[in-house]
């Protein structure tokens, strides 16, 4: 028996369900996005998390910002 319990989760603009499960008893945290699953153990998560924070805000750096009037 699976004892998760969903942390986050959001439609992408694709139209693609991601979620956010975390198993406390066994400290690990399974990402889906769409038919793909990537398990972590919880402190790498946290490692991963910071560096896609990281490359997230250089791509929003990175892109023009249009105004519209």
């Amino acid at each position: 028996m699976r004892h998760q319990k969903i942390v986050g989760q959001a439609m992408l603009p694709s139209n693609t369900a991601c979620k956010v499960l975390y198993n406390k008893s066994m400290d690990t945290v399974e990402v889906e996005v769409g038919g793909t699953t990537l398990k972590f153990e919880a402190d790498s998560f946290i490692v991963m998390h910071e560096m896609m924070r990281k490359a997230a805000a250089k791509i929003v750096m990175q892109t023009e910002v249009g105004f519209s009037t």
